[in-house]
């Protein structure tokens, strides 16, 4: 039965890559911030779209139980799938931090630099902090990255590197370990008073969700549900949560959304509803298959977008700009990471794959 269940699991997962695709899209909306007053941001699904990202982080939890939770037995294992996850995110990593500071050296006297003088101290410690997996935690300082989305990558690193040390050294007791770090957690965003940790203590939301995943592969592993018909009720719940936590300014509140997307994955896992066959459909999944690569280009396209469109050809900052600055963005975003995701995602880590085999 448990053969079964996992099997099915493995089969269903494509759904889940098809919301990773839009939740990717949506927080490139997020971050088209510059005009903050304009309709397209100010309102409460694109400004809490930030939240998606704690989605990855659950998703990357569900995921990584469902393939490594019995199989780190030695510390061998424990560095073999450090390996795998270090080559699986380093490469785009480096390469857009490179990119980001390449675009900022040579637009720092012209009209495409997008903020003040920086300095060579910011370049050196951001970039480090970036490329050593720190742009999470406050070790090398609470900077704001060069490509500000990768801070969550250093909290997905520090999370697997969590999880590989639990499953190692309390293989019998992982699950009580993970539900240490879940409260711990919790306890830490409560007496921050902050539930949106990014560049100092991002790890620790990461901590969180990413524990979450684990427990949700955990419940889909005992048990096989049909759950169709709360597809279009748990996305009601997910849009009225998200309405009221910015409508009442529910800073803490926002604990809830890991807890909700933990739901929706056993949901989307369990369903052959409408939802779930649309996720299922190749625009979806293409995004979704290239989504890590959209999550850290988008900035460098929404900045360059945006300094070509108001300030090199002066465009109004009317509505329609607005948008069509929005649309081009995704548009290149989407078109770029296609690159990105072929010969930087695939082929450097083919190389590095078999160069460390």
């Amino acid at each position: 039965m448990r053969t079964h269940i996992y099997k099915r699991m493995k089969d269903r997962v494509e759904q889940l890559d098809g919301l990773r695709g839009i939740f990717s899209v949506m927080v490139i909306a997020h971050h088209h911030n510059a005009f903050k007053d304009s309709y397209l941001y100010d309102n409460f699904f694109v400004i809490n779209a930030s939240l998606f990202v704690d989605f990855f982080f659950v998703l990357s939890g569900f995921v990584i139980a469902l393939n490594y939770i019995g199989r780190i037995h030695t510390a061998g294992d424990f560095f073999s799938f450090l390996k795998k996850r270090f080559i699986r995110l380093y490469p785009l990593l480096f390469f857009t931090e490179i990119v980001f500071v390449i675009a900022n050296l040579l637009g720092e006297k012209t009209p495409m630099k997008n903020v003040g003088a920086l300095g060579s101290e910011y370049y050196f410690f951001t970039t480090l902090d970036t490329i050593t997996f720190m742009g999470s935690t406050p070790i090398l300082g609470t900077w704001v990255s060069n490509n500000y989305p990768s801070w969550s990558i250093s909290a997905e690193m520090i999370a697997y590197v969590a999880f590989g040390l639990v499953v190692l050294f309390l293989p019998k007791l992982k699950y009580i370990g993970f539900t240490v770090i879940i409260l711990l957690s919790i306890l830490f965003i409560v007496s921050k008073g902050e539930y949106l940790l990014a560049y100092d203590y991002g790890f620790v939301r990461g901590l969180l969700c990413f524990c979450l995943g684990i427990f949700t592969h955990l419940v889909l592993s005992k048990k096989s549900f049909e759950l169709s018909f709360l597809e279009i009720p748990f996305l009601v719940l997910l849009l009225g949560s998200m309405y009221y936590t910015y409508q009442w300014e529910l800073n803490l509140w926002k604990l809830v959304f890991p807890f909700l997307f933990a739901f929706g994955i056993i949901i989307f896992t369990s369903s052959r509803g409408i939802v779930t066959r649309m996720l299922s459909g190749r625009p979806f999944q293409y995004l979704g298959k290239i989504s890590y690569s959209i999550y850290l280009n988008h900035a460098i396209v929404l900045i360059l977008v945006n300094v070509i469109l108001f300030r090199l050809l002066k465009s109004p900052d009317s509505e329609l700009m607005i948008g069509i600055s929005l649309v081009t963005s995704i548009v290149l975003t989407i078109c770029y990471s296609h690159f990105t995701y072929e010969f930087i995602e695939k082929r450097f880590g083919k190389f590095l794959r078999e160069k460390w085999s």
